[in-house]
């Protein structure tokens, strides 16, 4: 007699979701963490908690499903937005550009930084 076979599919690797935080404290913004380390399928939610809008872009296409390429999606202030992770690997730039108003009314913009500059680095599932 021969051995069974299993009609089982392999167990999918679960996705799990991360928060990178915008903050701001002026003159500057941080991106909290600065690096965030995924996988396909998993979710990154950005939250804003500046004192105005954000907008995320990515440098290339097929990062994050549903932005496109230098295609900026804005956040509004206190705001959270989530994006499924659809690249399958490597080390992808996150550009986010905020504009709020600090406490003595000077208004502030620029790029958010952390860690040099916001990263995602995708990595297969295991």
């Amino acid at each position: 007699m021969g051995k069974k076979t299993s009609t089982k599919s392999p167990a999918k690797p679960k996705s799990k979701t991360y928060t990178v935080t915008i903050e701001a404290i002026a003159p500057v913004a941080f991106a909290v963490p600065g690096i965030r380390t995924a996988s396909t399928g998993d979710f990154i939610v950005y939250h804003n908690k500046t004192g105005g809008p954000v907008k995320i872009s990515v440098a290339a296409d097929n990062v994050l499903q549903g932005v496109k390429k230098l295609t900026p999606k804005l956040i509004s202030h206190g705001k959270k937005r989530m994006f499924k992770v659809v690249a399958p690997d490597g080390t992808h730039e996150i550009s986010v550009h905020y504009r709020y108003t600090d406490k003595k009314n000077k208004l502030r913009t620029g790029f958010a930084i952390g860690a040099s500059s916001p990263k995602i680095i995708i990595v297969r599932p295991k």
